[in-house]
């Protein structure tokens, strides 16, 4: 019984261990922090609309169930708002300096140093589309968080994103 007892307490041990560790290894910014230009992911179209006025749609991607198809609107050349069913923001995507930035003033342009200063170490790290994306999670998840997309030291993308 004794055994028992101390093999319990010890997987106990372990995991809060274990989670304390994945929990350190994070930035983890805060919901609040996952806006581009006043959107968020989660916000309806319909509220978009109400602040930009009406996007170019952009791209239509039907599917057999409405509420699944994929809608891609654009406001001028550099940003992008992604909607799955034509209701709610998913991603809001830029790649200019037009005045969209994050909460925290973070715009495309800036020296890409501004990002350990404001978020602190990034979650993530990987290449994508032949840009070095440093990723902020909201979650250890990933699910929801920032992307900014470096290349040659500078911000040349920012991405607000919740997965679908």
């Amino acid at each position: 019984m004794f055994r028992k007892i101390i093999a319990a307490m010890m997987s106990v041990s372990a995991l809060i261990f274990a989670m304390g560790g994945i929990t350190d290894s994070y930035a983890l910014v805060p919901n609040e922090a996952v806006e581009l230009g006043g959107l968020r992911p989660g916000y309806t179209l319909e509220y978009m609309e109400s602040i930009y006025g009406e996007p170019t749609l952009e791209k239509y991607e039907p599917c057999s169930l409405p509420a699944f198809s994929k809608y891609t609107y654009k406001y001028g050349d550099s940003v992008s708002i992604f909607s799955i069913g034509g209701k709610v923001i998913f991603d809001i995507y830029t790649t200019a300096n037009n005045g969209w930035a994050t909460p925290a003033g973070v715009t495309v342009g800036m020296d890409k140093s501004i990002l350990q200063k404001v978020y602190g170490k990034e979650d993530a790290r990987p290449w994508i589309n032949g840009k070095q994306c440093y990723q902020y999670f909201v979650h250890p998840s990933g699910m929801c968080g920032l992307s900014f997309g470096v290349k040659n030291g500078k911000i040349v993308s920012i991405t607000a994103y919740m997965d679908q």
